[in-house]
């Protein structure tokens, strides 16, 4: 049979889980849709419109990046420090 403490530090590491794809799927959902969103304006862009789009591309991109690198910092000794107290 599985003890308490089995099922506190498990479900504590989930959540922590859970939390940490939900950041990163927020994050690359947002790149997602305004890819989705330019695209959808038409294929006939100026140059200062596509430099625009390109920019704002790539600031979604090193926001899900660094939303995943964060994320993974924290996580990770957060889960450590779980099952150095629920023992």
């Amino acid at each position: 049979m599985m003890s308490r403490k089995f099922w506190i530090r498990w479900t504590s590491i989930a959540l922590i889980c859970i939390a940490y794809y939900f950041i990163v799927f927020y994050f690359n959902l947002i790149f997602a849709v305004n890819f989705s969103e330019t695209m959808s304006q038409g294929g006939n862009f100026t140059a200062s419109q596509c430099i625009w789009f390109v920019k704002e591309q790539l600031q979604n991109h090193n926001d899900s990046a660094s939303a995943s690198i964060i994320g993974f910092g924290i996580c990770v000794p957060l889960i450590l420090l779980i099952f150095k107290k629920v023992r």
